[in-house]
């Protein structure tokens, strides 16, 4: 995983700090080896996005069955660019910011004469992710300031304040990846950081019928399952695992009770997986599996509730055509 100090070969607008240090890959390797020593065993989502897993799920988005990120897009195109048309002298944060195409709509409604009173905060788990967009933004946007972390910003985030006004931004449905609680206290989290008036774009998936659901997960070209299967590429590397990819089988459904969709990685044979940082190998018998990811899906209902309990207003809500997919606009 990344955990590489600040580059210095980046333009002269562009700083990326790394809080991703020796002691917090300590701290990612311990949560690697607590979910695989678990007897019903997982490994977070968040390890999917190293330089490959970022680059695979690009590829995901663009595929015709994967309809999240092209309804967001159509929202933020129609009716959230009123909002963004209006931003002046304030910080942009994108949490999860991956690839720039998201967050360039947002800076394309700016009017050019003020987007040099913009400081633009990209935040993700992946170093090189925030350097490409960073460096496809610079191009794009020249007089735009960017102050990129490399951070995990799904635990306690900590972001100094400049006295500005906040737009913070966390599209796609990375919400969903949590249980319920663990989304309520995120949520919390990122309502901590924010000042009276400060406002909260958030993306999340509605509720649908199932077959469009679970075909978003199992593409006919099978980069989903590439991408499911690269977390243990990751885990290998933090770890020093041996771990097979080919080994296991993609798994993912939708759990109806749950309301979310599972991926899970489902052991082809028996396998003995050794690691020097493990004080015993771990057996996976025959048809057993690894939780990879959950993805919940949302009610209206589910909306308020959640953000209620953040402490967070509901101003509007953006919906696509078909209400696949909502951009909540919040405000502290």
């Amino acid at each position: 995983m990344p955990h590489s100090t600040t580059s210095l070969s980046l333009p002269q607008k562009i700083t990326i700090k790394n809080q991703l240090k020796a002691i917090e890959e300590t701290t990612l390797k311990s949560e690697l080896r607590a979910g695989l020593l678990a007897q019903d065993k997982y490994i977070s989502s968040k390890f999917f996005y190293d330089r490959a897993g970022s680059a695979l799920f690009e590829m995901i988005t663009e595929l015709p069955e994967y309809y999240p990120t092209r309804t967001e897009k159509s929202i933020l195109q129609n009716g959230a660019q009123s909002f963004f048309s209006k931003m002046r002298n304030l910080e942009l944060i994108e949490l999860g910011s991956g690839d720039s195409s998201k967050i360039s709509m947002v800076l394309n409604a700016v009017p050019p004469l003020f987007l040099d009173s913009i400081t633009y905060r990209p935040i993700d788990f992946s170093a090189s992710a925030i350097q490409k967009s960073a460096r496809d933004l610079s191009k794009r946007f020249p007089t735009l300031t960017i102050d990129g972390l490399v951070a995990d910003f799904t635990s306690k985030l900590h972001l100094e304040h400049n006295g500005h006004s906040r737009v913070l931004c966390f599209f796609g449905s990375t919400l969903g990846n949590f249980t319920p609680h663990q989304a309520t206290t995120l949520l919390s989290n990122i309502s901590s950081t924010m000042h009276q008036g400060d406002q909260l774009f958030l993306g999340i998936d509605m509720e649908k019928p199932i077959p469009i659901l679970e075909a978003a997960y199992n593409d006919s070209q099978r980069i989903t399952e590439a991408f499911n299967k690269n977390i243990l590429r990751v885990t290998n590397n933090l770890l020093k695992t041996n771990f097979i990819p080919i080994h296991f089988e993609h798994l993912a459904y939708y759990n109806e009770a749950e309301h979310r969709i599972e991926m899970h990685l489902k052991a082809r044979k028996k396998l003995t997986i050794e690691s020097p940082y493990l004080d015993a190998n771990i057996i996976l018998n025959k048809g057993e599996s690894i939780h990879t990811e959950n993805s919940y899906k949302f009610s209206e209902e589910r909306i308020k509730q959640i953000t209620t309990d953040s402490n967070l207003q509901i101003k509007e809500i953006f919906y696509d055509i078909h209400k696949w997919f909502g951009l909540v606009q919040l405000e502290k």
